[in-house]
């Protein structure tokens, strides 16, 4: 409540006012509003008419830019390591089910076989989230440029590197 506190401006009563459900109500709509930032920065490229590379190559631009480099957290990968977790998983889960298969259906765009773009989306989203939570329990942006650079290097957008 603290950190809202001071990150809106506002005194904690009036938090409680404009969000009447109490802090239940306030990270659901934190969670909304994550959803949609990620949606408008991130996962939106997937729709447009460009390249089927292009595109993926937008949505890991999108989420190194989201992200800082690895230097700002998700709050949705916050959230699915707290003890609030169980109370948002079917909505979470949910929008990343979707992400997965927006994903997928690229990765079949540019020319992978339909099971392979199911397991390398997947395995994208795994090593995006993976590295930027190692990366910062860690305290290193390297382990997350290297997720990306791994992401970039499976999907087939850059020749294959040694990772050690």
């Amino acid at each position: 409540m603290a950190v809202l506190s001071q990150a809106t401006g506002l005194k904690k009563a009036s938090l409680y006012h404009h969000f009447p459900g109490g802090k239940n109500e306030m990270l659901e709509t934190a969670v909304l509003a994550t959803i949609v930032e990620l949606e408008r920065r991130v996962f939106r490229f997937l729709d447009t008419h460009d390249d089927a590379a292009e595109r993926v190559t937008q949505v890991l631009d999108g989420f190194e830019t989201y992200t800082n480099g690895g230097r700002r957290s998700c709050l949705l990968a916050v959230i699915a390591q707290s003890s609030v977790a169980d109370n948002f998983r079917s909505r979470i889960g949910a929008q990343f089910s979707a992400w997965t298969s927006r994903l997928s259906t690229t990765l079949v765009e540019y020319g992978h076989d339909p099971k392979r773009a199911d397991t390398l989306a997947l395995e994208t989203l795994e090593t995006l989230y993976g590295s930027l939570v190692i990366g910062r329990l860690l305290g290193t942006f390297e382990i997350f440029a290297l997720g990306l650079e791994r992401c970039r290097t499976n999907i087939g957008l850059v020749d294959k590197v040694k990772f050690s």
